[in-house]
Order: structure tokens, then C-alpha cells, then sequence
């Protein structure tokens, strides 16, 4: 079992704020006029590029071990890949769904971290797996006889799979690497992969509308640097399945954002679904921690 140190004072405002930033994650990038990989490219490219001054001026890169790295441009590799399955999710199903099926991961997490790391989850985190995937089915519930909207839900779950990998790695990293060098690395890694696949599919990556690189730039500045990377500093002091709970906030948000900007209009099916969803948060963040035994 990895060890938990003791928490911040600052540490749900700095949740709360991940939070708030990747629920826009959804909406800007349906605002963007881009191939979906050039969307995940530069969201990743101008993070990126917004760190490495930073990072350099720290001297980090004398801090890092090869193992390190190594282990960080992994969780790059799995970012990279839930990256252009949920991206492209999103050109064949709504943003509600494509937002709930990706964040089931944690169900994937729960599972994985407590066979690696002995995180075992107790009795209320199972609870609040199954009523997130119970609102999750009632929120896509309107795409579900759709082909289309299927195939762009099976899309969004391998995302999810790849974002549990994600956390999973970025779980034991955080535990021995500081925040800023790993999301240094990680975030690097991650652009350099999706610039690669954007080469390799002859995907457009210039000659875009002022408009649409707005968009890059505020993905990059809030989903990414805020959103990401406040969970990734939060995974040194909260278990894995339960950060991946705090994630799953992000479909309300999101189907709020969408009915308020895009006018996509919340069904009933919509509005229960995001109550269970808070249900299942609500269970997860006053669940007290559950000891298993050590590896």
C-alpha cells in the first residue's frame, strides 16, 4: 500500500478548482474548428510549452532519475491514447455521453489499484461506483439506440481505460516525483506522441481560425494546467479510485456548460443521472480511508 502523507489545508480548493476546470474541457473543444487530433495536440503542445520555462529555470531536469522518466513517459503514452479515443468520441455522440462513458474509470481503478497497490476501496466507494454507472446509463441514455452514438461511446470507454492507466502510474510517480516534473514530462511526452499520430494520419495542423486557436490556448491554460494537473498533485494525498470519483464530477459540469453555451438541452434522463452522480461524490469524499494488507 503506497504511503498517504499528510493533507494540505488547501487541498479541496484545489480540487474543487480541477474540477471546475475540466468541465469546460468538453465544450471548447466542440467549439473548436479541428481535426480532433490537433485539438489533443496543441491542448498538450501549449501546456507544454507554458511548463518547460518553468521547469528549466528549476533546474528540475537534475532532479530526475531515468526510472523516473521512463515511468512518466508512460502515463505520457496512456494520456496520449485517451486523448484520441475521447476526442474523437466526440464527433459521433453527444457531450453527455461521451463525458459520462469516459469517466467510468472508476471502476477500472478501483480494480487495478487494489490488485498493485492494495488500495482496497470500502464498502461506500463500491456504492458510489454503482450509482455514478447507473446516472452515467441514464445520462447517455438518449444515444443509445444510435449506432453512431454507440460507436462514439465505445470510443469514450477506451479512453476511460486509458485514463485509469494514467492515474495508476501518475498514483505511484506522485508518491516519489514532485508535481512539476512530472507534468512536465508527462504533458511533453504526451504532445510529442499526438504530434507523431498527427503526422502519421496527415491530420491538419495549421491554417485555422483565430477563433479556434483561442480555444487551444484556453483548453491548454484550463482543462489541462488547472484540470489535469490538480488532480495529478492531488494523487499524493488522496488513493487513486478516489480521485478518479472526484473526476467523475466533470459530466454535470459539463452538460451545464453545454446547455448554457452550445444549447444542448439536458434531458430528465440528463438531470436524475447527475444527481446519482453526485451521490456517488458525495459517498466518496466523506468515505474514511481503509487499510489492506501490504504487498
Amino acid at each position: 500500500m503506497l504511503h498517504q502523507p499528510p493533507k494540505p489545508p488547501y487541498l479541496w480548493p484545489v480540487m474543487l478548482s480541477g474540477i471546475t476546470a475540466i468541465s469546460f474541457a468538453a465544450v471548447l473543444i466542440k467549439s473548436c474548428q479541428a481535426p480532433p487530433l490537433a485539438i489533443a495536440f496543441y491542448r498538450l503542445g501549449f501546456a507544454s510549452l507554458l511548463l518547460l520555462p518553468v521547469f528549466t529555470a528549476k533546474k528540475g531536469f537534475q532532479q530526475l532519475r531515468s526510472t523516473d522518466i521512463l515511468w512518466a513517459a508512460l502515463a505520457g503514452l496512456f494520456l496520449s491514447l485517451h486523448f484520441i479515443l475521447w476526442i474523437y468520441s466526440l464527433s459521433y455522440t453527444s457531450v453527455a455521453s461521451s463525458v459520462v462513458f469516459v469517466t467510468t474509470n472508476p471502476l477500472f481503478v478501483s480494480l487495478l489499484g487494489w490488485l498493485l497497490f492494495r488500495e482496497k476501496p470500502g464498502i461506500r466507494i463500491f456504492l458510489a461506483i454503482m450509482l455514478v454507472l447507473l446516472g452515467g446509463g441514464l445520462i447517455a441514455g438518449r444515444s443509445s439506440l444510435s449506432g453512431t452514438a454507440n460507436f462514439g461511446n465505445l470510443l469514450a470507454l477506451g479512453g476511460a481505460v486509458m485514463a485509469s492507466c494514467y492515474l495508476l502510474v501518475g498514483r505511484y510517480l506522485r508518491t516519489r516525483m514532485g508535481i512539476l516534473p512530472y507534468i512536465t514530462i508527462c504533458y511533453g511526452i504526451t504532445a510529442i506522441l499526438l504530434l507523431t499520430a498527427a503526422l502519421i494520419f496527415k491530420v491538419q495542423l495549421w491554417g485555422f481560425a483565430g477563433r479556434t486557436w483561442m480555444f487551444f490556448l484556453l483548453l491548454a491554460l484550463g482543462p489541462q494546467l488547472v484540470g489535469h494537473s490538480a488532480f495529478n498533485w492531488g494523487l499524493k494525498y488522496f488513493s487513486t479510485p478516489k480521485i478518479a470519483m472526484l473526476i467523475i464530477t466533470e459530466p454535470v459540469g459539463s452538460a451545464l456548460l453545454a446547455w448554457a453555451i452550445l444549447r444542448q438541452m439536458p434531458t430528465g434522463f440528463e438531470a436524475g443521472g447527475g444527481l446519482l452522480i453526485l451521490a456517488g461524490v458525495y459517498l466518496t469524499v466523506t468515505e474514511k480511508p481503509v487499510r489492506a494488507t501490504p504487498l
